[in-house]
């Protein structure tokens, strides 16, 4: 009797496989497809998917949304070739560092895009602890932002050497950061930056290439270095 049942489950698993194969047939193509015509496919294909989506919103080829139910991306947005962006809440028991953000306005786990915003090539957004980026920021390719993340070792016992960097051994071996990234509007981040999980950077501020963020910053803020650090106003204050 048990046999047949595990049969029978496997045969129901390969019937949904199957027919569920032409649809991913279908958006593998979209994903990829070239062209003009390109971004129209995928605008359509991904807007009943997304949380939100807004007008004007340009999707190019290659990008990767996952659970796509947690992201919203509004007006205009650009999310350029390559770009992965991951959204919804870790619900493993895992162990963890939580970094509270005041500046985060949404729920754990939700990725916001605003407006008018250009996410340029082959970047991540980790939005697992939350994501919010705010209208017409730019982000240079390789910028990398990670709301959730392994750490190298217990905070309750650094001692623990059963605890392992890698998401593939049992989760009590495992300790996690998380905290929600929040980015100002009108925030530049120029080639290859990282953000790390509970960061703010406020409005009209600029980082520096292959800078990496550890810390939160006000407004107005020119940030470079690892860690970065506020080297002096972005703008000018007017004489």
């Amino acid at each position: 009797m048990r046999s047949l049942q595990q049969r029978l489950r496997r045969l129901y698993k390969g019937v949904r496989i199957l027919a569920a194969l032409p649809a991913n047939i279908l958006h593998m193509l979209v994903n990829h497809f070239p062209g003009p015509i390109g971004p129209i496919l995928r605008y359509w294909v991904w807007k009943p998917q997304l949380k939100f989506l807004g007008k004007g919103v340009r999707i190019e080829e290659g990008v990767y949304f996952q659970n796509p139910q947690s992201i919203s991306i509004d007006d205009n947005a650009w999310i350029d070739r390559g770009v992965i962006i991951m959204g919804g809440p870790d619900r493993s028991k895992r162990q963890r560092r939580l970094l509270p953000n005041a500046d985060f306005p949404l729920e754990k786990g939700q990725v916001y895009i605003g407006k008018r915003v250009h996410i340029a090539p082959q970047s991540i957004i980790s939005g697992i602890g939350g994501v919010y980026i705010s209208d017409d920021c730019g982000l240079s390719s390789g910028f990398k932002a990670y709301s959730f993340s392994h750490h190298f070792r217990s905070d309750d016992d650094p001692s623990d050497r059963s605890v392992q960097f890698n998401p593939l051994i049992d989760h009590s071996k495992q300790y996690m950061i998380e905290g929600a990234i929040f980015l100002g509007a009108n925030v530049g981040v120029a080639l290859n930056v990282v953000v790390l999980p509970g960061v703010s950077i406020g409005k009209d501020s600029f980082v520096t290439m292959s800078s990496v963020v550890t810390s939160s910053f006000k407004e107005n803020s020119l940030l470079s270095g690892t860690p970065a650090r506020r080297v002096k106003n972005r703008y000018r204050d007017p004489e």
